[in-house]
């Protein structure tokens, strides 16, 4: 009996202990960018890095004192089932993985609103927004919200990336703990969807970005999903596909936030989030 007791008191502990490990660094071992140069403090106020028990890792970006902006399919597990919000956890405010610096500020997320157009097979309307459980303390001078652009970005305009990764994508290569930027000029759409590439997939609520027919060592990888994308450092996209480590004939897609900016804006009136569980309608 005496063992029984442990045993279930241990079953009840674990997901304690899993949960406060986000603020190490072994769960951030997997590449998410490669190459690119170290960001300085503030550089990227409103970037953040989004983590679950899943081992699933996105990143986002500050849309109000309350609120966060990523990919939807963030937020879904591998059955397709939107997770419970209790289980991510979002930082904000340190550019360094570990270790946990005095300016950070984490926050656990108690509602999910996911745009009721989403298509988790084709990725459209690929936007999301993250309720935290306390406002972020602000003015701060490491966090700020996003600039969100309302202009279209034109072809050829010069844009920045901000996160976290390694300088290769080598298996074991070591993460470095301190946020970088690769620059990225946006490509012409037509461009993007040629059969090579993206075929067709590239909507207009879309933009393509980053290499194209030449590999490249400066390049998104796994666990950058939602991640924004700074033009004059205003916030004109997150990272929806196309994440390539580098891949020819692949180049990042990222959602355009000026198409969504009003429905964001809504969300933050919201009463009612989704349920843990809720699947998106397959349109």
């Amino acid at each position: 009996m005496q063992w029984t007791i442990v045993v279930v008191c241990l079953a009840i502990a674990i997901p304690s202990i899993r949960a406060e490990s986000f603020e190490s660094i072994d769960d951030d071992r997997v590449p998410r960018l490669i190459g690119g140069t170290n960001a300085p403090w503030g550089q990227f106020p409103s970037a953040v890095s989004i983590n679950t028990t899943f081992n699933l890792h996105c990143g986002g970006a500050v849309v109000d004192r309350q609120h966060v902006l990523t990919a939807a399919q963030c937020v879904f597990n591998v059955s397709q089932r939107l997770i419970d919000p209790y289980w991510i956890t979002v930082r904000a405010g340190d550019i360094a993985l570990a270790p946990v610096g005095a300016r950070r500020q984490t926050r656990r997320v108690s509602h999910i609103f996911v745009h009721p157009q989403f298509n988790i097979r084709t990725l459209e309307n690929d936007v999301a927004v993250l309720r935290l459980d306390r406002p972020y303390e602000l003015p701060s001078n490491t966090i700020n919200l996003a600039s969100r652009t309302r202009r279209i970005v034109p072809n050829g305009a010069n844009c920045q990336f901000a996160g976290w990764g390694a300088s290769t994508a080598a298996v074991n290569a070591p993460v470095n703990v301190l946020q970088r930027f690769l620059p990225m000029t946006v490509n012409d759409r037509d461009t993007c969807n040629q059969a090579t590439m993206h075929a067709g997939r590239v909507l207009e609520s879309q933009l393509c970005a980053g290499n194209l027919v030449t590999a490249n060592n400066a390049a998104p990888c796994n666990g950058n999903a939602g991640t924004g994308l700074y033009c004059e450092r205003a916030l004109v996209g997150t990272l929806s596909f196309g994440i390539n480590c580098g891949a020819a004939n692949n180049p990042p897609v990222f959602t355009q936030v000026r198409f969504y900016n009003d429905w964001i804006e809504r969300q933050f009136n919201q009463t009612q989030g989704l349920q843990p569980g809720w699947t998106p309608a397959v349109l």
